[in-house]
């Protein structure tokens, strides 16, 4: 009897440790690591709707197929790890190979779902940026992000992106970018009248003249302030409209 119950006491740890090393590959943490894998291995290769399939609703809304496969080609992290849980979801953090990590947020609620990824909130962070200079070019189109229509009054010129994108609306036409540029041309007219020399750019003039003309950093295109006005032979130019000044000063 007594042999008995020493073999029982030494089987339960034998059997443990097996139930677990059975276990294992079924547990959450596991299911999350190749969940994380597929799902960022379909979009690096461009296989969109399949990574919106594993998208949560709510996340999935407002993205377009066209829109995701811009993460084409992204390098897909290695060893996801369990890295905790927040409001967004359960987090699993994966290794980019030197140059920082990636990390998937995961909801349970209605089985696996990705609620959050820090690699689409890189290219999102440029939505507003796309949407505007599309708009200027295809008022009447679709907005690149989530691939609805735009709303158009052609009497306003105004375009409305339904994902918020412009705000209360943005207005396609350049007249306000056409008075700014002539305001432009006529501060580097004053400056070279002034007798100063001819600049290389328009941010040149701010530094040559001491501050006296031109302003720090340049000027901004007032439909775009990423976008900054160019000196192109003798002309403003705007990157954003891509039209010029139609006065011209020779160097």
């Amino acid at each position: 009897m007594r042999i008995r119950r020493v073999l029982l006491f030494l089987f339960i740890p034998v059997l443990s440790v097996v139930f677990a090393l059975i276990a294992r590959p079924f547990s959450m943490g596991m299911k999350l690591g190749q969940m994380a894998e597929e799902y960022s291995f379909a979009l690096s290769t461009g296989n969109a709707r399949e990574a919106i399939a594993m998208m949560a609703p709510s996340t999935a809304e407002g993205l377009s197929v066209e829109f995701l496969r811009r993460l084409e080609g992204t390098a897909i992290p290695v060893d996801f790890r369990y890295d905790g849980s927040d409001s967004t979801g359960l987090r699993m953090a994966g290794s980019l190979g030197g140059t920082g990590s990636r990390v998937i947020w995961f909801s349970t609620e209605n089985g696996l779902l990705v609620t959050h990824d820090t690699a689409l909130d890189n290219i999102l962070g440029s939505a507003v940026i796309l949407c505007r200079e599309n708009a200027l070019v295809n008022p009447g189109g679709n907005c690149p992000v989530s691939g609805r229509p735009y709303e158009y009054d052609r009497e306003s010129s105004t375009v409305v992106c339904p994902e918020g994108h412009l705000g209360e609306g943005f207005t396609v036409s350049s007249d306000a970018c056409l008075l700014r540029r002539d305001s432009v041309m006529s501060e580097l007219t004053d400056y070279l009248e002034a007798g100063y020399q001819y600049p290389g750019t328009l941010e040149e003039m701010f530094t040559i003249s001491g501050g006296e003309y031109g302003r720090r950093g340049g000027y901004r295109c007032p439909d775009n302030g990423y976008k900054y006005y160019e000196l192109l032979d003798g002309k403003i130019y705007c990157p954003f409209h891509e039209e010029c000044s139609e006065t011209v000063v020779i160097q």
